[in-house]
């Protein structure tokens, strides 16, 4: 497999270790465990089961989403609805139809729906509403609501029945396919609509598909997220960051670990980092840098050096070429792909974190696997 890998950060901007901890250069890395950690929660063994759903769906999205795209073809105006992990899934989303089309998308807020709005007219938009369940009833009541003003929508879910919530305003529909998910924190169903998203927008998802199961699975057996659960032990607040359509991946991780582990957490752009939010970090966090390698730079040399002034401790995940990355990862050739395994390995860090502390992270006394919100 064909990895690519841009120039390395500079060394002033190296992150702590696994090892080390302190926010300072770090002369070795640590040889990762050749083993897959016997963790026992709902949540890891679903995370788990995302390279199988890759390999044996990527070929019928790939259909599915070009037969939807040439129904589609003459209504410009993307709309992308979605809450929780798949609104995560629709900002990474929006990323990727801004660059097929140059057009940014609207990332529509139901509570506009129960507002008295002016008409408008939607004929010229579709709308791709993703829920796993099918039951959101707020995505489901927008998707209505834009329907009924003309737009054509196209619900991505593993719902079957034509009588779940989203199904019905719907004009098209894109199964997952990724089989049942019952612990609260959203995993492969996360992974499925990703690559579904990426499809709808136009990209070949296929060899994307196969390289980044290969990526997880190695990533599982090198012990990546033993590794990166220890870093997060402890801390007092954990923020990711990411650039470009791997945004939405961070903001994804940071909902994983609020939802398993109940640590408070976030997720910026390393650009939009710098704009304030950093002034809040402190060495009782943490904070966890995403590199992909041909991103520009001068933000995540930023970023580095103020944590560094700062005594926060940071770690690095970039491309396994990459010598600053202290936690290296195989990249699939597709850019956009990447955001897949932040999310797998941020999905799989955290059951490791949640077991090792001592919680159940399927199932939180405040969260139920489907949120009815209006």
């Amino acid at each position: 497999m064909t990895t690519a890998c841009a120039s390395a950060l500079p060394t002033t901007s190296i992150a702590a270790s696994p090892a080390s901890f302190t926010g300072k250069p770090c002369p070795s890395r640590p040889t990762p465990p050749r083993r897959i950690d016997m963790l026992k929660s709902l949540m890891a063994q679903e995370a788990r089961s995302a390279p199988h759903v890759l390999r044996s769906e990527a070929a019928r999205w790939q259909r599915q989403a070009i037969e939807v795209r040439r129904q589609v073809a003459e209504r410009p105006t993307v709309v992308l609805l979605g809450r929780g992990s798949s609104g995560n899934v629709c900002s990474f989303a929006a990323y990727l139809f801004a660059l097929q089309t140059g057009r940014q998308p609207v990332e529509f807020r139901p509570w506009l729906t129960t507002q008295p709005l002016p008409e408008a007219d939607w004929h010229d938009a579709v709308v791709y509403a993703l829920s796993y369940s099918g039951k959101s009833t707020d995505i489901a009541a927008s998707a209505e609501w834009l329907r009924a003003r003309g737009a054509l929508v196209v619900a991505v879910s593993e719902a079957d029945s034509p009588d779940a919530h989203l199904i019905k305003p719907a004009h098209h529909r894109i199964h997952l396919g990724c089989g049942a998910e019952q612990a609260v924190p959203a995993t492969k169903s996360v992974i499925a609509q990703i690559f579904v998203a990426a499809a709808l927008a136009g990209y070949d998802i296929e060899l994307a598909a196969e390289q980044t199961a290969a990526c997880m699975l190695h990533i599982d057996a090198d012990g990546i997220p033993a590794q990166l659960a220890t870093f997060l032990a402890g801390a007092r607040t954990v923020t990711w960051l990411a650039r470009g359509p791997s945004y939405g991946g961070a903001l994804d991780a940071a909902l994983k670990l609020q939802e398993s582990v109940g640590i408070p957490a976030f997720g910026f752009s390393t650009a939009e980092y710098l704009h304030g939010p950093i002034a809040a970090a402190s060495p009782a966090d943490r904070v966890v840098l995403f590199t992909a390698s041909d991103e520009s730079m001068e933000s995540k040399q930023a970023v580095a050096a103020a944590l560094l002034a700062r005594g926060v401790p940071f770690i690095c995940l970039g491309c396994n070429q990459t010598p600053e990355a202290q936690l290296p990862l195989p990249f699939p050739e597709a850019r956009w792909a990447r955001t897949a395994l932040l999310a797998y390995l941020a999905q799989l860090t955290c059951a490791t974190l949640a077991e090792r502390s001592g919680i159940n992270p399927d199932l939180h006394p405040s969260l139920r696997k489907i949120t009815q919100t209006h």
